[in-house]
């Protein structure tokens, strides 16, 4: 076993974006360091910010770059953080990491949250379907490439970590050896709402990044069928958020678009909450979920990737099948028609978060199989 004393760290995402790796990557550098291990994250930024108050160095590049000449900073500031580390941890930008890495001979560890050419292909209209059909469709010659360079990153890695067992069936169709796919649950640093955000309606809310496989669209084209007041609160930003706006206003329907907002407020938010809906076509494995559960939100959720791994029907949360526009509209009458369901998903909600929440348990697995 060979001790480990520095990582670098990359992710394409890091707050203040939202979403699953900008909550995993701070949870995890910060954990590293209190366990000795120095740390860098390299990662693409909107904007420049404050991060003189962190233990650890955040490298950040502007998103504004185009993306040939952005590639070429990315794999630099990688290769600067780099010649101090023992390894390089990919949480995306896993491309750049594995030229970085063939370059500097440093180890590569990749953690794979989701297919990134299905996801690109979805993004751009180039494919429609879902990440489960990708993988066995007739490709156009975009996506094939796109194809190409994850593989490059997947077989230049020398192991894979996968946060559901859904991921790691994907990851092994991509030939890649099944031996050296480990999967470790996230942990999730839970925020407790601080205050009660004022409703006089039903309020139901969407917490995600606002691009095609989300289902925001089906929703709020479902939520048009709904026989009492509510509103209906999205939280996050992204591609669609204009058009889904104009949905929205085309259908009258009572939302409000919150942006992007701290996990703190996320919570406040979700706490005040009758329902939270998640319509994705795919997840790898939804951390929004878990913090819904430990707010007191009863959730309803699409039946895709690995939520069923943290979701059991009629337990602590409702399974729909993704666009099921019935089977929704049931599920959210139940729930709100129903107290004693409601009482039992917010109950056992509760109690099932706790095997999420033991962070320090979660950075020792890594650990554990990092210096392997």
């Amino acid at each position: 076993m060979k001790k480990i004393n520095s990582i670098t760290i990359t992710t394409g995402i890091y707050p203040p974006d939202i979403g699953g790796p900008a909550s995993f990557v701070p949870i995890f550098a910060d954990r590293l360091v209190r366990q000795g291990i120095k740390v860098e994250v390299v990662t693409l930024s909107d904007k420049r910010e404050d991060d003189s108050a962190l233990p650890y160095k955040v490298r950040r590049i502007s998103r504004k770059i185009p993306k040939l000449f952005r590639d070429i900073f990315v794999i630099k500031e990688i290769l600067k953080a780099t010649k101090n580390s023992d390894l390089i941890f990919s949480n995306t930008l896993a491309f750049e990491s594995a030229i970085a890495s063939k370059i500097s001979g440093k180890k590569l560890i990749q953690k794979i949250v989701g297919d990134l050419a299905w996801e690109r292909a979805n993004v751009s209209g180039r494919f429609k379907e879902d990440i489960n059909k990708y993988q066995k469709a007739n490709l156009c010659l975009k996506s094939k490439l796109t194809n190409w360079y994850r593989n490059f990153a997947i077989n230049a890695s020398d192991m894979i970590i996968t946060p559901s067992y859904y991921l790691k069936d994907i990851v092994n169709g991509w030939n890649y050896p099944k031996e050296k796919i480990k999967v470790i649950y996230n942990a999730v640093e839970f925020e407790e709402s601080d205050k009660t955000i004022k409703k006089d309606k039903f309020r139901i809310v969407s917490v995600a990044r606002l691009i095609p496989h989300k289902g925001i669209e089906e929703i709020l084209r479902t939520l048009t069928q709904l026989d009492f007041v509510f509103e209906y609160i999205i939280i996050g930003d992204g591609p669609l958020k204009n058009e889904l706006q104009e949905i929205s206003n085309n259908l009258k329907l009572d939302t409000r678009f919150i942006g992007n907002i701290s996990k703190k407020e996320v919570a406040n938010w979700l706490s005040s909450s009758d329902l939270f809906i998640l319509n994705s076509s795919y997840e790898g494995l939804p951390h929004i979920v878990l913090e819904s559960m430990e707010n007191n939100c009863p959730v309803i959720a699409s039946c895709v990737g690995g939520t069923p791994e943290v979701v059991n029907d009629g337990e602590n949360g409702l399974l729909f099948e993704h666009n099921n526009t019935e089977e929704l509209l049931s599920k959210i009458n139940l729930i709100k028609d129903n107290d004693q369901l409601r009482d039992i998903l917010i109950q056992n909600g509760k109690v099932f978060t706790k095997e999420f929440s033991d962070v320090d348990k979660m950075v020792d697995k890594y650990i554990k199989i990092i210096e392997v």
